[in-house]
């Protein structure tokens, strides 16, 4: 594998990661809230959730600023998660490729935070939301992602077949004429 491939527009490709990640998962918040809510729950209810992140507690408490530190820890985990993949973009072949990728990394996702996480460490991730919904919504985190990042598919492959350079770099510039 070639490093300089991954190396190659990495402050580009984060920040178009962190953004992937921001709208990625507001969508998924929003996806989650209206869950919430159609469970007769307060829309709130996943922000609540989200906080025994921060406060390591066992149950949520539903105070009010605990919904904004819910979202924070979620905008903070999601920018993070968007960058992370957006590192990996370029081992990526084709678009095919990175939407697979991007649905095995929000797949990844939930048995990281649900499974592992959610059984060591935030045994409330076990006991409140709902498991067949919260894989269907990181499956669908990490698919939102994908189009954000289409531009940096193959970047590897360019550099083993000497192609075109990859987003945000220059092209290189066409021989000139001679001129008599």
């Amino acid at each position: 594998m070639n490093m300089t491939a991954l190396v190659r527009g990495l402050d580009e490709r984060l920040a178009r990661g962190v953004v992937a990640g921001i709208a990625a998962g507001l969508l998924f918040l929003l996806a989650n809230m209206w869950y919430a809510d159609s469970q007769n729950l307060p829309a709130v209810a996943p922000l609540y959730d989200i906080s025994t992140i921060f406060h390591f507690s066992d149950k949520p408490d539903p105070v009010p600023e605990n919904a904004v530190v819910g979202l924070v820890v979620h905008l903070a985990l999601s920018a993070g998660f968007g960058a992370l993949l957006a590192l990996l973009a370029p081992l990526f072949a084709t678009g095919r490729t990175l939407a697979i990728g991007s649905l095995v990394f929000g797949l990844v996702l939930y048995l990281v935070n649900f499974q592992i996480l959610g059984r060591v460490a935030f045994e409330w991730f076990q006991e409140g939301p709902n498991q067949t919904f919260e894989i269907i919504a990181h499956a669908g985190y990490g698919l939102l992602l994908a189009p954000f990042l289409t531009g940096y598919v193959g970047a590897i492959e360019r550099m083993r077949v000497g192609a075109g350079p990859g987003p945000g770099q220059p092209a290189p510039s066409a021989p000139r004429a001679a001129v008599r």
